[in-house]
């Protein structure tokens, strides 16, 4: 018996233990109110750590024992490590479909573009950027002309296809900082930090160039063209800092789609800034 409660106090004392270490561990990953809850945890953990020592301290000392009192310590400290390690997997398995569904909310899942919220909440970002360095930055809308005919003469397959090779397309051409995103349909918008209306306007020529350049392969039997109008609009600070985000980032895109609209207007193939 006296090496039965010897034993189950020392199981006791490590189960503890290591009931300890997952709960600091996850104090450490977690941020915000959660993490002084693991963080009580698991000081209430290690200070229970001392009523397993000193029992252990008794039997090597004395050889006095409470049979009942280690089998009952061992089994509640199994039940707590149970019990946080089974907490510490749920919230691993919720981290990984958080970020699973933050992915798939930021990503169109045709193109691998940014989605429509994310390219908008980009660009609010860049707004509140502008408004405190006073640096502009520029947008792009970029539509593929005649898409309609595309998907009526080749099918909805291809032009599936022709809008993810577009995508791979726009990409050679914009720098690590810029942002594209599909709003809807063929239309898309790109977000140039840092950039002026000229050097927008010259970024939206070398951007419809090597489109027009450039022959996609789709599973239709031979490589197909397409060409893309481009809206320019640049924003400035000519507001006053109290305007709202969001009425700012309505009239943004609004001048860009203005603009790609009169860049349609005007035979398509071309970029116009407004």
């Amino acid at each position: 018996m006296y090496y039965i409660a010897f034993a189950c106090y020392a199981l006791s004392f490590l189960l503890q233990a290591v009931a300890g270490f997952i709960s600091i561990s996850l104090a450490f990953r977690i941020s915000g109110v959660y993490r002084w809850a693991w963080i009580s945890l698991s000081s209430g953990l290690i200070l229970m750590l001392s009523r397993r020592v000193l029992p252990l301290y008794e039997i090597y000392s004395t050889s006095h024992y409470h049979l009942s009192d280690s089998i009952f310590s061992f089994l509640i400290s199994l039940l707590l490590l149970g019990g946080i390690y089974g907490i510490a997997k749920l919230m691993k398995s919720e981290k990984i479909q958080n970020d699973a569904l933050v992915l798939f909310t930021a990503t169109d899942s045709l193109t691998h573009s940014l989605s429509r919220t994310e390219i908008f909440f980009q660009i609010s970002e860049e707004i509140d950027r502008t408004l405190r360095t006073r640096n502009a930055f520029s947008v792009l809308e970029l539509d593929i002309d005649h898409f309609k005919e595309v998907n009526d003469q080749y099918g909805h397959q291809v032009g599936d296809e022709i809008l993810i090779s577009l995508v791979r397309c726009i990409k050679d051409s914009l720098r690590t900082i810029d942002s594209l995103g599909r709003i809807g349909g063929e239309e898309f918008l790109i977000l140039l930090p840092e950039t002026d209306g000229a050097k927008a306007l010259e970024a939206a020529e070398r951007i419809r160039n090597h489109i027009d350049k450039t022959l996609h392969e789709t599973s239709w039997k031979e490589p197909l063209h397409i060409t893309v109008s481009v809206g320019v609009t640049t924003f400035e600070i000519i507001h006053s800092d109290s305007c709202n985000k969001a009425d700012l980032l309505i009239e943004l895109v609004k001048k860009a789609d203005q603009a790609m609209y009169c860049a349609k207007n005007s035979g398509r193939n071309c970029s116009k800034t407004l």
